[in-house]
């Protein structure tokens, strides 16, 4: 069934010699290391869940073509394309993804001066002597002879693609990675055949796709990856890379072109392009020049599209032929079936908050999403079975613990109860919501409120449960999940009347004074989203914290760039490197981690603490031995992240 609502977005499409059912593409993205060079039966079981899940083509994560390098930067585990060990296990993720009528391309790249010689154990190579301003290592200028390597590289990984039995090849010729830094003038800085003009600095991406096309032929899609424009100064610009779509299109070898926000790690510019304080679909408008000058090429867009009605409305608009999807289909990989199928409010939508996926994955992690404990698991968890015996199960609590578990519990058959004291669902994260740039966290809300209704869980709100209500009840299963309080650290003067912590804030409970300073033990968003819902109001707020600058925990996720640039414009002050060790009236004195200097803060009417909670387990201690099954998730066992919280309800609810 084709919902009609989606007259462009379900209807098929061609791309070279292949037609894809739908104009959902799956855009490369890092989630899984992989071991010893080759995809791991996790990443296919992975990729087969979004295909089962209705899209129309899928792009492997960036695979390397040569030994030189590690296509993403400071993360081991990337695919050996360049090596025919791949083939067999190729083979086996593109039957994953033809079962279920997709097509699937293999991305190959070189990460050029993004490089990194601590993994790979070999000198970094670039078009030019010049450092990336993230990585920093200075990289080799390739000779004549490693550049004709590299493009046999590139031709070989094609041929082992091919052989593997997927559908085609895409280049990645963004500016973070080698093709794209022969393209620009700030990284290609050579005097030879393949620097100076743009015809020149295109010359090794457009022998790398006339040597493919000798190995694979005509018949064996070939695409590209290029950015809209690198945001540096010397770098390239929009109508740069229009004239470089232009000239890529006259070859007639590529079958399409995918323009991409992922342009440059120099200054994290294009990562504050992918938060959900950025406009959705941040990015479309330079897809939409590229098909202004483009005769007959079709156009992937991405970034910033969770939405199925967006999606068909940039299609309609005719912005670009086919839409890219990441975040979205890993927050929810059936994401295609169900706006097919005419369910799109069950679709569980991306928040854009990079914390389970970027965040991960650039610390060297395996990539998951807060919302979706499946995630790299699909196989070992991804299936919620029937539940053997149907249990009657209360759950106390209705934050995004209580409402994951009861959810599940559901899904499973069984007849759940909840009960949330609150006037309703949400917990902690409808506190996030109140703050501009975070607001779609409130789809935490809406998406597990909606679907715990929709399956029938008797919900119970501004309902204070104790001891004596869950024993009469008399329930098989009970599951606390009641949160956490805020703890007031041993700061001498803490106690003061205009010490307050960062819920009473955001709950509007207490008044704020003109000079606000926040102690920040959090390191995560805590500290930084009170400092934007006061700086809105006008205050002057100042951040001190003891680590080595404000958001530590949050900066592999790239969004510091949008937030510090945010705060910083509204004139907050972050003050590190600065333990607080006394609160006495208006003034406050902190202790310089480093030198033990001491300064004194003066004139600050409130004082606001953004630091560690505490469980609130009162409830679940009185339990204890008085229940059949008694468990906890979320806060009450230990306060952390919201992903810990969603995670441990979906397991537990899988469990019961």
């Amino acid at each position: 069934m084709t919902n009609g609502q989606f007259k462009y977005l379900f209807s098929p499409f061609k791309i070279g010699n292949i037609t894809v059912k739908n104009r959902i593409i799956q855009t490369a993205h890092k989630i899984l290391p992989c071991r010893e060079g080759v995809t791991g039966d996790q990443y296919i079981e992975y990729m087969r869940e979004r295909a089962k899940g209705g899209v129309g083509a899928i792009v492997t994560e960036v695979m390397s073509v040569h030994p030189t390098s590690d296509n993403f930067p400071g993360v081991p585990g990337d695919v050996m394309a360049f090596d025919e060990n791949v083939i067999p296990q190729f083979k086996k993720l593109a039957h994953a993804i033809h079962e279920y009528d997709a097509k699937i391309f293999g991305q190959l790249s070189h990460g050029g001066r993004q490089g990194n010689e601590e993994i790979t154990g070999l000198p970094v190579w670039a078009p030019s002597a010049i450092p990336d301003p993230v990585i920093r290592q200075m990289p080799k200028e390739m000779e004549i002879e490693e550049i004709n390597e590299l493009i046999e590289g590139f031709a070989k990984a094609a041929k082992n693609v091919r052989e593997g039995g997927l559908d085609g090849v895409e280049l990645y010729a963004s500016s973070a990675y080698l093709i794209g830094q022969f393209f620009s003038p700030d990284s290609n800085q050579r005097k030879d055949e393949f620097g100076g003009s743009l015809e020149n600095r295109m010359k090794f991406c457009i022998n790398v796709i006339d040597r493919i096309r000798e190995v694979v032929g005509s018949d064996f899609v070939l695409g590209i990856k290029i950015g809209g424009d690198e945001l540096v100064p010397g770098g390239l610009t929009l109508d740069d890379f229009k004239e470089i779509a232009k000239r890529l299109e006259a070859t007639g070898k590529i079958d399409y072109i995918t323009v991409t926000p992922l342009v440059s790690f120099v200054t994290f510019q294009m990562m504050g392009g992918l938060g959900m304080s950025a406009p959705l679909g941040a990015w479309v408008h330079q897809s939409a020049a590229m098909k202004e000058v483009l005769s007959h090429t079709p156009i992937v867009t991405n970034g910033r599209i969770k939405d199925p009605i967006q999606a068909e409305k940039i299609l309609a608009d005719g912005h670009a032929d086919l839409i890219g999807m990441a975040r979205a289909l890993i927050s929810d990989p059936e994401f295609a079936n169900k706006a097919r199928e005419g369910r799109s409010d069950d679709i569980r939508t991306c928040l854009s908050c990079n914390l389970g996926c970027f965040k991960r994955v650039f610390s060297s992690l395996p990539g998951t999403c807060i919302q979706n404990a499946a995630v790299g698991r699909e196989k070992e968890i991804g299936i919620i079975e029937p539940a053997k015996t149907r249990k009657k199960v209360i759950v106390v609590g209705g934050g995004p613990g209580g409402m994951e578990a009861a959810r599940v519990a559901r899904l499973r058959g069984h007849r759940v109860t909840l009960y949330e004291k609150e006037k309703e669902l949400g917990g902690q994260v409808n506190l996030a919501a109140k703050v501009p740039s975070r607001q779609e966290f409130g789809d935490v809300t809406r998406y597990l409120g909606q679907q715990v209704k929709k399956l029938g869980v008797e919900i119970n709100l501004a309902v204070e449960v104790t001891p004596e209500m869950v024993k009469r009840e008399n329930a098989d299963v009970v599951i606390i999940a009641t949160g956490s309080t805020p703890f007031l650290p041993p700061i001498p003067g803490a106690d003061q009347d205009n010490v307050v912590n960062v819920r009473q804030v955001l709950k509007d409970e207490v008044k704020v004074g003109e000079n606000v300073l926040l102690i920040d033990d959090d390191a995560h968003h805590k500290a930084i989203n009170t400092a934007e819902y006061l700086a809105n109001q006008g205050k002057k707020v100042e951040i001190v914290t003891r680590l080595l600058f404000v958001g530590m925990d949050i900066a592999a996720s790239g969004l510091l760039y949008p937030i510090y640039q945010n705060l910083l414009s509204k004139g907050v002050k972050f003050t590190p490197h600065t333990m607080v060790i006394q609160i006495s009236g208006n003034t406050v004195t902190g202790l310089n981690v480093y030198t033990y200097g001491q300064v004194n803060i003066e004139g600050v009417d409130t004082v606001i603490l953004a630091t560690n909670d505490l469980a609130e387990d009162l409830l679940y201690r009185s339990l204890k031995g008085q229940v059949k099954e008694l468990y906890r998730v979320g806060d009450c066992v230990a306060p952390r992240k919201v992903m810990n919280a969603i995670h441990e309800g979906y397991n537990l609810g899988r469990l019961i």
